[in-house]
């Protein structure tokens, strides 16, 4: 299968150099198509992208974030996670489907460990816990992060659960070896009626969260976990989102990305982003904030996710226009749902990016991060909801390129609703809302040279590739 699997790279990389020298970047052939399982209709890609796999989803759950380590996919969804056997990226291998409950899943793994974020109201903190009916109330409620043992992966022991304030719509590792810890940036807020939670409005944070959890896990016990406030700066701006007959005005992150070897974390925080210094990790500090007028909380619109450049230089930060659920590409040229590039070191904008097509579903950049390339190479790889998995030469985008030629390819599968795309040691894994996981091959000089990594949890870059 290995050598298989090998020819394959080979013929569908020399396909890509010939078609690169005599196509645009960006050309799609309407009579290529790779429909996946239960496709209606079919799918719509460039020629250097191809779909590798499907695993589709086993229950009508939304599938949500990934996790990466060694030759497992973890995937997220609303009823749990599947760790998935990727070694054999043509026959995915489900290990194990296992179910516990809770939006919305947003995984990581790290020393033997899987986190699970919990952002709707349990009635209690096991895997068979409902939310039926709950309210934040409901006498022994729970939200916040579940904590697994996953030593052997095909039957995960659940150790405990963390309640935290407001719960857990993602969280971020934060890994302390030094003291034989890992640390869990929580970051959560209270939109919507299914997100209020626990605390998450208190006249003693400000009145509106203003906070992340810290949740400090020791490694060796991690039923001892305690739980502590960042708060935000206190110049962090006050944002007021019109949602369900009702506006909720707060202070809060939506996720944070942070990069160890420099010390640094990247905060999307709702309407505005920001850089830390997490030399202490325990205790980040406010290095800049960047604040981008096309972000508009009455539009619906937020920083969502953020991501380095692997030699540190620039930072990605997504705008989630409209929530998710709006059809924000229906004009490629319009300043809503991109992804913003920023220059680390001091927060001036760079670029921005967001698929070059029209697209009427409901679309907005998502969940990305950048491909280990050495020599400050940045190619981006990212989802965009019913738009599909787009990769983009960023070096491009800053040298005024735009956005058609610099994207290096896409592929959007018939049905589509990519919640997460990722590239990880070779290969681009997309967990899309209703099909299930989807993995692709990008065959394209772009990817030349990029690094395998032990693991990879997508919010946590561990060390600089220069």
């Amino acid at each position: 299968m290995q050598r298989r699997f090998a020819r394959l790279f080979l013929v569908t990389a020399l396909i890509a150099a010939v078609l690169s020298a005599t196509a645009p970047a960006g050309a799609h052939d309407p009579e290529e198509h790779h429909p996946g399982p239960g496709s209606s209709a079919p799918d719509q890609h460039t020629k250097n992208m191809k779909l590798l796999s499907n695993v589709a989803r086993s229950a009508p759950a939304t599938q949500s974030d990934l996790a990466f380590s060694g030759k497992y996919a973890f995937a997220g969804n609303y009823l749990g996670f599947r760790v998935l056997d990727v070694s054999d990226p043509e026959n995915p291998v489900v290990v194990t489907d296992f179910r516990c409950n809770g939006a919305q899943s947003d995984l990581s793994v790290y020393g033997g460990l899987l986190f699970q974020s919990v952002d709707a109201p349990q009635n209690h903190g096991g895997c068979n816990s409902s939310g039926a009916g709950v309210t934040a109330s409901t006498p022994g409620m729970f939200e916040g992060v579940r904590i697994f043992d996953i030593s052997d992966p095909a039957s995960p022991v659940h150790l405990t659960s963390v309640q935290t304030d407001c719960g857990s719509h993602t969280h971020t590792l934060v890994p302390d070896p030094a003291k034989a810890r890992v640390l869990v940036y929580v970051s959560s807020y209270p939109l919507g009626n299914a997100a209020q939670g626990p605390n998450c409005v208190r006249a003693e944070d400000g009145g509106g969260h203003s906070k992340i959890s810290i949740i400090d896990v020791p490694m060796a016990a991690p039923a001892a976990a305690t739980v502590s406030p960042y708060f935000l700066d206190p110049a962090t701006e006050w944002a007021t989102y019109p949602l369900q007959n009702t506006t909720f005005t707060f202070r809060a992150c939506h996720d944070v990305s942070v990069f160890m070897e420099i010390g640094k974390a990247a905060a999307a925080c709702m309407s505005e982003a920001q850089l830390w210094d997490i030399s202490n990790p325990a205790a980040p500090v406010l290095e800049w904030r960047y604040d981008n007028p096309a972000i508009q909380p009455a539009n619906i619109d937020l920083f969502h996710s953020a991501s380095f450049s692997w030699d540190g230089s620039v930072v990605a930060f997504g705008d989630e226009s409209g929530g998710g659920g709006a059809p924000r590409c229906t004009n490629p040229n319009d300043r809503q749902g991109r992804i913003w590039f920023v220059d680390a070191a001091r927060g001036t904008e760079l670029a921005s990016y967001k698929v070059p097509r029209s697209e009427t579903g409901t679309c907005t950049m998502h969940n990305f991060n950048f491909v280990p390339l050495a020599k400050g190479r940045k190619v981006l790889v990212s989802s965009a909801y019913t738009a599909g998995t787009t990769v983009v030469d960023v070096d491009k985008l800053l040298a005024g390129a735009s956005e058609a030629t610099a994207e290096i390819g896409f592929y959007k599968p018939s049905g589509s609703n990519t919640w997460s795309s990722y590239w990880y040691n070779g290969f681009i894994y997309a967990n899309d809302i209703a099909r299930g996981l989807d993995i692709m091959l990008l065959s394209d000089s772009a990817r030349a040279g990029a690094r395998k990594l032990p693991m990879l949890n997508p919010q946590t870059q561990i060390d600089l590739i220069r």
